[in-house]
């Protein structure tokens, strides 16, 4: 990690100003308060802070990974799938899927190799989902920043086919940009966020449906992940309290009450009442994954700052990934209010494990097991060699379609407009 070895290279002066500049954001904080503002002045502002060798290099490479993560991966993703991948759909689907899949996989290592530059460090905790991770299966995360999504593709790389074969369920924002394009081809399906009506919602579900009738067991995925908040906390903990207020409801400290709609819809398609023929040809979603994101002491850190390898505090890099694993209910899928009480119970439990790991800094519940915690805690490692051969795959596929597709392609339409 180039901005770990930098870190050493601070002056007392340098270290002390970096760390008032933290202190003063960590005030008077809750867990889940702190967010990112995805403002480049407040990111430039933060380099003045850093020694002017490793400012210019920790913005050097936080720019190039910005640039990996936003044009050139998305780029040559989407050519790479046009002039090769599709045409082979016509030949044999099972081949693209295939493909396709190893492809998704390449996309999820480089936001991997991202996370492991800036410092990010997984520990897995709770049930073992690799035995799993080649079933299908329903994730349902708890939503705290922007980090959440590079803290998931860490923790799922090393687990069989899942980091290739998933299914994303996210807000809309990132759909209309190459990121968005890319994660479109993929199957991904965009949602749109907090705020809509009730007859909006119901057509986005309905679209949604469709979405997973036509494409899910056609292009073979694996786990539909979601986050049923809705968005993330420090957005919507005003909405809480006015929905508890409601319905009658006690408001949770560290995650809020989940929609269920989007979840349901999996069940109820895709679970184990769906109405297909061949159970063999289609198999059903098995399994629930609960997932629940812990970050040191509740800070979710400012994605501005983590992009330059600036964190909290020393512990924050380690982000703890708590799973837990229960099998499809079929009255799950039938009865939507039977499948509301029960999602409901799984966020007060997951507020109260939230509320633990933030005093104690682990996800194990008693005194024996907290002793015990870093032996059961398990690392999640990511290969220096793997993240190194990823960047330059992208980057030759890049060269090779800018020079024999793109440039071509647009010298032809400068000739046919000019």
């Amino acid at each position: 990690m180039i901005a770990a070895k930098f870190d050493e290279q601070f002056d007392d002066q340098s270290a002390a100003t970096a760390a008032a500049t933290m202190s003063h954001h960590q005030q008077e904080t809750m867990p889940g308060d702190l967010e990112d503002e995805p403002n480049i002045n407040s990111i430039l502002g933060l380099v003045s802070v850093l020694p002017d060798l490793r400012r210019w290099i920790s913005l050097a490479v936080a720019l190039y990974f910005c640039c990996m993560n936003v044009i050139v991966v998305p780029v040559a993703c989407l050519c790479t799938l046009g002039l090769f991948l599709l045409p082979l759909k016509w030949i044999s689907l099972s081949l693209f899927n295939r493909l396709e899949h190893e492809l998704c996989r390449l996309v999820n290592d480089v936001w991997v190799s991202s996370g492991k530059y800036c410092g990010l460090r997984i520990v897995d905790y709770g049930d073992d989902i690799t035995r799993i991770a080649d079933k299908r299966a329903l994730c349902i995360v708890n939503h705290l920043g922007l980090l959440d999504h590079f803290c998931l593709m860490t923790s799922f790389h090393d687990k069989g086919s899942l980091a290739g074969k998933y299914m994303w369920v996210i807000f809309n924002l990132w759909q209309w940009n190459p990121i968005g394009a890319m994660w479109t081809a993929h199957g991904n399906f965009f949602v749109q966020g907090t705020g809509v009506g009730e007859a909006k919602r119901a057509e986005i579900l309905k679209t949604f449906r469709r979405h997973l009738q036509k494409n899910y067991w056609k292009y073979n995925y694996g786990w539909v992940i979601t986050y049923p908040e809705g968005s993330r906390l420090f957005l919507i903990k005003d909405t809480e309290q006015r929905f508890c207020a409601n319905e009658g409801l006690t408001p949770f400290k560290h995650c809020t009450h989940p929609r269920v709609g989007a979840a349901h819809s999996v069940l109820k398609i895709c679970g184990p009442l769906m109405e297909k023929k061949d159970a063999m040809e289609c198999p059903p979603v098995e399994y629930i994954v609960d997932v629940t994101i812990g970050y040191h002491k509740g800070i979710v850190p400012h994605f501005g700052r983590w992009l330059l390898g600036i964190w909290p505090s020393e512990e924050s890099v380690n982000v703890a990934v708590h799973y837990q694993i229960h099998r499809v209910s079929r009255e799950w899928c039938d009865e939507v209010k039977v499948f509301r009480q029960w999602l409901y119970e799984q966020y007060r439990k997951k507020d109260l494990l939230l509320d633990h790991f933030y005093k104690t800094g682990n996800f194990l519940c008693n005194a024996e097991d907290c002793e015990s915690a870093s032996i059961r805690g398990r690392p999640v490692d990511v290969s220096d060699l793997r993240c190194l051969m990823v960047q330059i795959v992208w980057l030759a596929l890049f060269y090779f379609h800018l020079n024999m597709c793109l440039r071509p392609l647009w010298r032809i339409l400068i000739a046919l407009f000019s």
